[in-house]
């Protein structure tokens, strides 16, 4: 296997066939960020039908860049040689671009045209372009969802299937536990519950099923299609479950991010299509979204948790940890300062169960239901 990839890396880096390919540095970015980019390697493929499309990215998650069948090989970046890197160096190449956006550059518009203007190089919009997600799954991988479409019906027991998606994010964005707990409570005696996620993800102990870190990332769009619907704040969650058109969403809006920048496209480049937007009401929102994208307030706090940091340990924070640091204060920053991250308590239990309940029934006659408060 060594000597085959081997093999492949020197034969796609030989210098005689590099205007036959074209090269895309991704540096490490979270899992919904990933898939965002989906869309971009397809436009990206039909503006270069005649190009191989060679992503260089980080080793751990090669196996999701595998479900783009647009991306016709990975290299890990930890294997970089001199001949790749001087393909992204050489200023103006057509062979190489460096996709390294900035947080903030990367909430400027809709995250998934974000990917396209920095991937494929063009301005993106619904008309003209498919931005939807797919994954390609192998034979392998359609058995398995086969086998446990069958063992979680068996689980269900004739019930519907609610899948839950507490994710353990970014605090701003988080829905709290007890708020979980108590809408697993209110809908349990009617629907089966189903937690899905990663492993670190907010433990909900009441769940029929904790599924977390059970089910490998590729097959669970696909296993969707056995849920009534699927409730989750914004992680990475919204973006696997977005994968699959026909399942009904009940995304949490909480936070500062406008559902017009962070929702995925679905049906015909629609991001309301089978999906039900609940947002919060505070009346910061506006100015928290605002000061995040234009970096505005997030460095006076950011300066703020260095000062903080210097007091409590003596030491200054580390250099190479400048950039995490931005991050964290970007994610957690919250300009009501008496009731931090208020917003994620605005969406009640109660509400989120009464939208489970009216999906497929006389309640849902309209494409999708936006409540504000």
């Amino acid at each position: 296997m060594i000597k085959e990839f081997n093999y492949w890396t020197n034969n796609i880096l030989s210098a005689e066939k590099l205007s036959e390919k074209l090269f895309i540095y991704l540096p490490e970015c979270g899992l919904g960020d990933k898939i965002t980019c989906f869309p971009a390697f397809r436009i990206l493929k039909k503006l270069n039908s005649g190009k191989k499309i060679i992503l260089v990215t980080e080793e751990s998650v090669i196996d999701i860049w595998k479900l783009n069948k647009f991306i016709d090989f990975v290299i890990p970046q930890e294997i970089l040689t001199n001949g790749l890197e001087s393909i992204f160096l050489r200023k103006n190449a057509d062979e190489g671009r460096i996709c390294n956006w900035t947080f903030y550059e990367h909430h400027q518009q809709h995250v998934v045209k974000s990917c396209v203007k920095y991937i494929a190089g063009i301005e993106a919009d619904e008309k003209n372009h498919d931005l939807t997600y797919e994954f390609e799954l192998t034979d392998s991988q359609l058995d398995l969802v086969e086998r446990e479409r069958i063992k979680l019906l068996n689980k269900a027991d004739g019930k519907k299937i609610v899948g839950i998606a507490p994710a353990n994010t970014m605090f701003s964005r988080m829905w709290p536990v007890d708020y979980w707990k108590k809408l697993v409570n209110l809908i349990k005696d009617n629907y089966y519950v189903v937690s899905l996620g990663g492993k670190n993800d907010l433990t909900i102990s009441n769940v029929d099923f904790d599924a977390r870190g059970l089910y490998p990332i590729p097959i669970i769009p696909k296993l969707l299609d056995e849920f009534h619907c699927l409730v989750t704040v914004n992680s990475g969650m919204l973006h696997i479950g977005s994968v699959n058109q026909n399942l009904w969403m009940i995304y949490l809006n909480i936070g500062q991010f406008p559902e017009e920048i962070m929702l995925p496209y679905r049906g015909k480049n629609d991001i309301y299509h089978n999906r039900i937007v609940l947002n919060h009401s505070c009346e910061l929102k506006k100015e928290c979204f605002e000061g995040h994208i234009t970096n505005q307030k997030i460095d006076e706090q950011y300066l703020e948790y260095k000062k903080q940091y210097l007091r409590e340990t003596g030491k200054l924070w580390p250099d190479t940890q400048h950039q995490i640091l931005q991050k964290f204060t970007c994610w957690y920053y919250c300009l009501k300062n008496k009731d931090k991250y208020s917003c994620n308590k605005q969406i009640t239990p109660e509400t989120v169960a009464e939208k489970i309940t009216s999906i497929g029934g006389k309640n849902i006659n309209e494409k999708v239901h936006r409540l504000f408060g």
